[in-house]
């Protein structure tokens, strides 16, 4: 029986830039898309934000007990 071998190579790729940099890049990526890709974008990103609100367990509240001592 003959076993086949896949052999997977995995390369890391790291890109340096600047958050000035990046912005620009975004902004020109938005720009090519269309405006109904960026309109579909917006709205999955409304639902999922809806989603987290609404969805998902709030956090524990805090409480506060104010006693008074009284005299007797």
């Amino acid at each position: 029986m003959e076993r086949n071998s896949v052999n997977i190579m995995i390369k890391k790729i790291i890109k340096i830039t600047t958050h000035v940099k990046q912005a620009m890049d975004d902004r020109k990526f938005w720009q090519s898309q269309t405006s109904e890709y960026r309109l579909n974008t917006v709205e999955k990103l409304r639902i999922e934000a809806g989603n987290f609100l609404y969805e998902y367990p709030a956090r524990l509240q805090r409480t506060i007990r104010v006693t008074r001592k009284t005299s007797s």
